[in-house]
């Protein structure tokens, strides 16, 4: 039997749901990705300090600090994020590219308010570089249409989750 884990960074709470609605239906691990100092603001200055987080592409360290040992268990890993300014969390950059996750098979989830025009591709291009891209899905408006979102989610992950061809 596969071992499945959901990784996610969540800022304002939609992706942390979406991620808890995939990792039940499928009986996968969840972890929660949080930076060693998150943004605290909730206002509009949300935005400017997160859209300059991934202009100037930092990669803030990230809690749980023993993520690498953690994932060595794990056949499939679910990695979700918010949108900003048009890619993944600065966390989930840390994630994807400090090299605690290496020849995984990884399907990636995002959620945001629009603007994910690029999103899923640039996820694609960090995850292969080091791992397996298995597959994307994006997920709009997660507050004002939790039903139909997570609906679409858990399908997904359940035909990623149960599909013999990814392990």
């Amino acid at each position: 039997m596969s071992k499945i884990l959901v990784l996610y960074y969540s800022f304002e709470g939609s992706t942390e749901k979406i991620a808890q609605s995939i990792a039940q239906s499928i009986n996968a691990d969840i972890i929660k990705i949080t930076p060693q100092k998150d943004l605290s603001s909730k206002g509009f200055s949300k935005y400017l300090w997160g859209g300059k987080q991934v202009l100037t592409g930092e990669k803030p360290p990230i809690l749980p600090n023993n993520l690498a040992q953690t994932v060595v268990n794990y056949d499939l890993i679910f990695v979700g994020s918010p949108i900003w300014a048009g890619t993944f969390a600065p966390a989930i950059k840390t994630l994807l590219e400090d090299g605690s996750i290496v020849n995984k098979k990884i399907a990636y989830f995002c959620t945001h308010k629009g603007g994910a025009q690029n999103a899923l591709k640039k996820a694609q291009q960090a995850i292969e570089t080091n791992n397996i891209f298995v597959s994307a899905i994006d997920l709009a408006n997660v507050a004002s249409s939790f039903d139909a979102c997570s609906k679409k989610a858990v399908q997904w992950a359940t035909k990623i989750g149960m599909s013999p061809m990814q392990f």
